[in-house]
């Protein structure tokens, strides 16, 4: 939890706040669609009369709008609002390359421990937003009823208790697991590892998207694989096109992607472009490892198909956790492994042996005994309502030209500056300022992204917290 204090600029004159506030209103409207691409601003007469002020005000509030790339002027007609400008698509792949992110990645990780930094950079949801009582509860429960002989019969590939558990929940959002095919694993990055070394060696290319989740890049390099980027649209996904031809180019051995909530860009592929996926993979017989770590955090009412749903001969390697929107205390994570079961519990076997007893049972018995629905849908509601508001502050303090994600889900906001702009020099002296980030070079393996960082919007972000944000995004336009 953040516990930063950090002096306030003095206060700002009244002509000032209502400047700002007018800015604030019109970009709130726009992001949370109560203005749409082509609808008309009212009139700068109007606005001056709703809001009290000058008409040179309200044009100087229209002026930088337009010159965000928010609205446009139209002669004789007034001002419309314009269709969001996503980040560009990353550039095409050009080769396999070996990947070296853990030494950033661990200068991610201190920050964490300090809980005086806003932890904008941090990887995890605010744990009160999360359902810790009764999580705890069920821990202590299990560790009531826990005895020598259960924790034998639950040895992996885990409790069937749990894994019948997880694919129930599934089905009901349209999914449909084995559950004799899953395997308990400890948390999303066990099971990851797993799918990667039952299905690949060391030196094998491995197709990610273009950006990537840093953790995916980590597994790669732990166990000495090379990633092969293929460029991927922050609204669309990958390129499927550039996928289909670079498998059989650098004889891809499989590919590790987050097909839905992905991290960083948010993005949910469409269930026609998950089909041709998997048709591709079929044609090419090679394993998907899919990565679906956000599911319960998805903001549409309607629930999204992974593509393990389109699966028909096994090839997909399912990998989802309990940590995200649950409780990250238990470290529970599966895998469902498919044709690769075998494989993955052997090496289950030889590496942790089992996922900690104690915790399988609580969380089975979390998932039957609770209804978290009506929980998570108001979590998502909130982490909706953050992303919105923390875009508009990256919109209203980042240099001129910067773009912003439009997340479908989860609690990350990616965003691309201009192109001059280094992310990773600045990243020291926010650190020393009381704040953290994520630099974009981490989520690729040939440093692409330097203009490009990552913010968490799953956390209560004070004055304190939006003041450090603004200078950064001072210091990022001054250099």
């Amino acid at each position: 939890m953040f516990h930063g204090k950090a002096p306030m600029p003095p206060e700002a004159t009244a002509p000032v706040r209502k400047f700002r506030l007018l800015t604030d209103t019109l970009i709130h409207a726009m992001r949370s669609g109560a203005m749409k691409p082509g609808d008309r601003l009212p009139s700068v007469r109007a606005l001056c009369r709703i809001h009290q002020l000058s008409t040179s005000t309200v044009r100087r509030v229209l002026e930088d709008l337009e010159a965000a790339g928010l609205i446009e002027a139209q002669p004789r007609r007034g001002y419309f609002v314009l269709e969001p400008r996503m980040p560009s698509p990353s550039p095409s792949a050009s080769r396999p390359q070996k990947v070296a992110v853990a030494p950033l990645a661990l200068r991610l990780f201190d920050a964490l421990r300090d809980s005086h930094i806003a932890p904008f950079g941090s990887p995890f949801i605010e744990p009160a937003w999360l359902d810790l009582d009764r999580v705890n509860y069920h821990l202590r429960q299990a560790a009531r009823r826990f005895s020598p002989e259960r924790g034998l019969r639950d040895l992996p590939p885990g409790s069937d208790a749990l894994r019948q558990q997880i694919a129930r929940r599934a089905l009901h959002q349209g999914v449909t697991l084995d559950w004799e095919e899953t395997v308990i694993t400890c948390g999303a990055m066990e099971a990851l590892n797993l799918a990667l070394r039952a299905v690949a060696r060391p030196g094998d290319v491995i197709a990610v998207e273009s950006p990537t989740f840093y953790g995916l890049l980590h597994a790669i390099e732990n166990n000495g694989m090379q990633a092969l980027e293929i460029r991927t649209d922050p609204a669309r996904g990958i390129d499927l096109d550039e996928l289909d031809a670079a498998i059989p180019r650098h004889n891809v051995a499989a590919c590790l992607l987050m097909p839905s909530l992905q991290n960083p860009l948010g993005f949910v592929m469409r269930e026609a472009d998950k089909q041709r996926l998997i048709d591709i993979l079929e044609r090419h017989r090679i394993p998907l490892i899919e990565d679906d770590a956000y599911r319960e955090l998805a903001f549409s009412d309607v629930p999204y198909r992974p593509v393990k749903h389109y699966d028909r001969s096994g090839r997909v390697l399912y990998c989802s956790t309990f940590s995200k929107a649950f409780s990250p205390g238990p470290r529970i994570g599966w895998l469902a492994a498919g044709r690769y079961y075998r494989e993955t519990l052997l090496l289950k076997l030889m590496g942790t042996l089992a996922t900690p007893i104690p915790n399988q049972m609580a969380v089975a018995s979390y998932l039957q005994h609770e209804k978290p629905d009506r929980r998570l849908a108001q979590l998502r509601r909130r982490l909706s309502g953050q992303l919105a508001r923390l875009a508009d502050e990256v919109e209203r303090h980042f240099p001129p030209g910067t773009r912003v994600s439009r997340p479908a889900g989860g609690y990350v906001l990616w965003a691309a500056l201009p192109d001059n702009v280094d992310t990773l020099a600045a990243y020291d002296a926010t650190i020393a300022d009381g704040m953290s980030y994520v630099p974009g070079t981490i989520f690729s393996p040939s440093g692409r992204f330097g203009h490009c960082l990552r913010l968490n919007g799953g956390f209560d972000f004070d004055r304190d917290a939006l003041a450090r944000l603004a200078r950064l995004g001072r210091r990022l336009t001054t250099g």
